[in-house]
């Protein structure tokens, strides 16, 4: 019989151990869940404090992974466990619950990406946080346009692009209590990332204007060339087919007709025309010819008439296109 009752005193001890270790332990924000944690309002709660929101509060801090029993009346002890809580989310260790820690205690978890369109219990965790900081958000699950709106705000006071997306850097934010600036795990990234466009710009700019003088090139070598409707070289042209051989030469393939051609490449405006710009003339977008500076250009115009320069001046201009 003594046997028996040393053998049940040890099983009993043991479950007592393993059920300490358990309490201990940091458990997923979705341990919370059997215990109400959403509301249109997280008020302020401090020692004595009573009610549903101390019972959620209560819930939060021991799936955080202390040991706290929701009972709904916020004791001393508790007091002590939320100090814990808030040294380690860098908050101020006040013992009572403002919207900064309701804050941190509602996003406490996974940091997933959520967008429009996305819904769920992460959704929900999301959702409720936003509500603690100031952004009421209704409690849906769904993560449509109120959300994202909450979650650009959040954003704009961190500083960063308002996607209205919640990446991680947005959980951290919350989960810091959404008050102190937090940095973004991508900054150093985004600097770079920034660098990159102008650099490949620059080099862009350089290879468009090497281009264009190519197809300059090409026209010039052209000059004296008679005219032939239809014509697409080497030694007779049209307007589209002289414009076409020479973006042709410099590598760029033109569609055959001066109207095609109109809606080929990027809008220039007159004032910023280039070398190699293909600028188009008369209703209906009926000739083209090629910008060789200065105000001129070269074109195969008519027969009768050969390939040759003249000042744009003499002909009514209808617009400008930048192959590359």
């Amino acid at each position: 019989m003594r046997r028996i009752l040393k053998t049940a005193v040890a099983l009993i001890a043991s479950l007592a151990l393993a059920l300490t270790v358990t309490i201990a332990a940091e458990l997923p924000a979705s341990a919370a869940s059997n215990c109400k944690t959403t509301f249109n309002k997280y008020s302020k709660i401090k020692h004595g404090s009573k009610g549903s929101k101390v019972r959620a509060a209560q819930c939060l801090l021991r799936s955080a992974g202390y040991k706290v029993k929701a009972d709904g009346s916020f004791s001393a002890a508790d007091v002590r466990k939320l100090k814990a809580f808030q040294k380690s989310r860098k908050l101020s260790q006040s013992g009572t619950i403002t919207s900064t820690t309701w804050t941190a205690l509602l996003a406490r978890g996974s940091k997933p990406t959520l967008r429009v369109g996305d819904s769920g219990s992460s959704v929900k965790r999301l959702q409720n946080s936003l509500t603690a900081s100031g952004r009421k958000v209704p409690a849906t699950g769904y993560y449509g346009s109120m959300t994202k709106s909450a979650v650009k705000s959040v954003q704009r006071s961190q500083g960063w692009k308002a996607t209205g997306t919640a990446t991680s850097n947005v959980w951290r934010a919350l989960q810091a209590g959404a008050k102190a600036k937090v940095s973004s795990v991508k900054a150093s990234s985004a600097k770079v990332a920034k660098k990159k466009p102008a650099a490949k710009k620059s080099k862009k700019k350089a290879s468009s204007s090497s281009k264009g003088n190519k197809a300059v090139a090409f026209a010039k070598k052209q000059i004296g060339d008679r005219y032939r409707y239809g014509g697409t070289g080497p030694n007779a042209w049209d307007c589209s087919g002289l414009t076409g051989g020479a973006w042709k030469a410099a590598g760029v393939k033109l569609p055959r007709t001066s109207q095609a051609q109109f809606r080929f490449g990027k809008k220039v405006a007159k004032s910023h025309l280039k070398k190699g710009d293909l600028v188009f003339f008369y209703s209906g977008i009926s000739h083209v010819a090629i910008y060789a500076g200065g105000g001129k250009v070269i074109h195969a115009s008519q027969p009768g008439k050969p390939v040759a320069t003249l000042p744009m001046k003499y002909m009514p201009y209808k617009g400008a296109r930048r192959p590359a």
